[in-house]
């Protein structure tokens, strides 16, 4: 009777014993957790994370507008200068930071000047669509003949990329220059252009004498 009380005893002691063993490993665990959480959500709010959060979020959408700003109206913004007459190539590069392949249609608005007059000429694009991978970009070259321009004016437009339904704009502007500040050239004097000298003993020539064309 006595050792069957000591087994019913150290059975029951056992149990107990596992029972507060249990409690304490889930009271560990859930005070983990919730430190873990509280160190999460401080480090958030320190505008610093985790790199494998990050990497989360950029995965899951890293071609989304701002969350708290209105997308901007211009993606970038493209210049360039040029005199009146000449022929000008404007290259700029559309790039897929999505996911998922896009198909985008590329256009581009008329051309203004600064007095809101339309231009002489107006830009051309090579393409008018590009298909991109994800991560992939392609090149689109923009044309303007200037012609008929007016020197001293300021042109402008928009590059319009579309997906579906809504308008993402490069916005360009063009500056027409004079020739005020063109490269200036000035001819030296061709009777002492070959004969240089060194000093009283020595001389050399930098250019042979030509023997004159016969005709």
């Amino acid at each position: 009777m006595n050792n069957n009380l000591d087994v019913q005893a150290i059975t029951k002691g056992l149990q107990q014993l596992a029972d507060i063993s249990i409690a304490s490993l889930k009271s560990s665990l859930e005070n983990s957790m919730r430190n873990m959480d509280e160190v999460n959500t401080i480090v958030g709010n320190m505008g610093l994370g985790s790199a494998t959060s990050k990497k989360a979020k950029q995965d899951d959408c890293g071609c989304c507008p701002p969350k708290e700003e209105c997308p901007p109206n211009c993606l970038i913004h493209i210049s360039r200068h040029a005199y009146e007459g000449e022929r000008i190539i404007v290259p700029f590069m559309v790039k897929n930071k999505c996911n998922t392949p896009k198909h985008y249609r590329v256009g581009v608005r008329e051309l203004k000047a600064d007095n809101g007059n339309a231009a002489p000429s107006q830009p051309l694009l090579n393409k008018t669509e590009v298909t991109l991978d994800p991560g992939g970009s392609e090149m689109v070259l923009m044309g303007i003949d200037l012609s008929n321009f007016s020197t001293g004016h300021t042109y402008s437009t928009e590059i319009v990329i579309r997906e579906k339904d809504i308008n993402q704009n490069i916005c360009f502007r063009l500056y027409v220059d004079g020739y005020s500040n063109v490269p200036v050239a000035e001819p030296l004097d061709e009777n002492k252009y070959r004969v240089h000298w060194q000093g009283w003993q020595s001389h050399f020539y930098c250019e042979p004498v030509k023997a004159a064309s016969r005709q």
